[in-house]
């Protein structure tokens, strides 16, 4: 047996605070989501998979263009014309108060607000239950692992569908924790919500695929879905790349004194012999102990290099921010807090419990989600707070370094 497990599509995304693209790569962007959907209909024609779970948020709000709803259809008829089943429910972007709008393929099935429960037989004779619910509205406050049926002995797999975030109860995104999870037996559970591809337990698997088309910087790396396959009677995940385009987070290898000339002739020579394939959103780090002269300082702190940057750019590269990193001991501390005080924050207050009490609603940033399910030390921990209030402030003052 084998299926496909994908979530967080995320069709319509405005792609807000991206500024100074070329048209081409304009219409790149506006289109990457709606290619990652078709990439994902051909791998799941080419693995020849038995079905697909897609996982809550497949657009980005919850009223949708024609154009993103022709493009969800185009793809669930040509599984349909395959005869491969979609089990689908919708998340806290797409919440859907009324389900009877929708006309989908055969192949379709849609879970509604409550859990239910659909058994499906592959080709093979596989029998497989899939349990999920959708939400109806912004907020999903009530734990609904409480809902799910304990594991069916009369399938080969039991598989949930879960589109939340591990917290504490009065979270606003169907809160769980693994140990409520694994008390079901399942074998496999399939979640949303988070863009972070990542792994809650082993086996039976608990995972997040993360979503198949980065939305901004933070989302950087290849994204995807998760091809499932049966194994040893295990059901094994298997990343899958869809994208189109991809975020990248990159440092330049340079030293010593460049002018602007020549810092521009290295940048381009270097970026060129980066990415020589395929599309690439690249923020661009110099080294913090890359010596500029003032002019060169100037231009780089008022955009005016990345413009020249950007217009050296090829197809397979577009510098969408460009900065100096900063040497750890010449920081300037942040509204006068240094070193030893983000450490002593970092250890105190970021943690699950401390997340899930304070930040409330706040949680459905991306940042926080991901906060809440890695290991973050200090530093790690001073370095996502600084890009997020970096981020927040072009994106408000209308810098030229806005990201969405």
């Amino acid at each position: 047996m084998k299926f496909i497990h994908a979530a967080d599509l995320h069709l319509d995304t405005p792609f807000q605070g991206v500024s100074g693209l070329s048209a081409d790569w304009q219409q790149r962007l506006l289109t990457a989501p709606t290619r990652a959907l078709s990439h994902l209909v051909d791998t799941a024609l080419a693995e020849q998979v038995d079905f697909v779970l897609l996982v809550g948020d497949l657009f980005d709000q919850q009223g949708q263009s024609v154009q993103a709803q022709a493009a969800l259809m185009r793809a669930l008829t040509r599984l349909n014309a395959a005869q491969i089943p979609v089990l689908l429910s919708f998340g806290n972007h797409d919440y859907q108060p009324d389900l009877n709008r929708w006309h989908f393929p055969a192949n379709v099935h849609v879970f509604g607000p409550q859990v239910t429960t659909v058994t499906l037989t592959t080709a093979d004779q596989t029998r497989v239950a899939v349990s999920g619910f959708s939400y109806a509205q912004r907020w999903v406050a009530t734990p609904m692992v409480a809902q799910y049926p304990a594991r069916s002995s009369a399938v080969d797999y039991q598989i949930g569908m879960l589109h939340g975030q591990s917290g504490a109860a009065g979270d606003h995104y169907a809160p769980f924790n693994v140990g409520e999870l694994l008390a079901k037996h399942y074998d496999y559970w399939a979640l949303g919500h988070i863009h972070h591809r990542q792994s809650l337990n082993q086996q039976p698997p608990i995972v997040y695929p993360g979503n198949p088309q980065g939305r901004n910087r933070s989302e950087s790396g290849p994204k995807g879905c998760l091809v499932v396959t049966s194994r040893d009677n295990q059901l094994v995940p298997r990343f899958q790349a869809l994208t189109t385009l991809t975020w990248r987070d990159w440092t330049a290898p340079l030293t010593g004194e460049l002018s602007r000339r020549e810092l521009l002739e290295q940048l381009t020579a270097q970026l060129n012999a980066a990415y020589p394939s395929d599309a690439q959103l690249v923020t661009v780090t110099l080294p913090a102990d890359l010596k500029l002269d003032d002019a060169t300082t100037l231009a780089l702190d008022q955009g005016a290099l990345l413009h020249q940057l950007s217009e050296r750019a090829t197809d397979h590269w577009w510098p969408v921010a460009l900065n100096q990193a900063q040497a750890a001991d010449t920081a300037t501390p942040l509204f006068g807090l240094d070193q030893a005080t983000w450490q002593a924050a970092g250890k105190q207050v970021v943690t699950a419990s401390a997340v899930a009490e304070l930040a409330g609603h706040l949680l459905d940033e991306d940042f926080l989600s991901r906060a809440l399910l890695e290991d973050l030390d200090a530093q790690q921990w001073q370095a996502r707070v600084l890009r997020l209030l970096q981020d927040q402030y072009h994106l408000t003052t209308g810098g030229p370094q806005d990201v969405d």
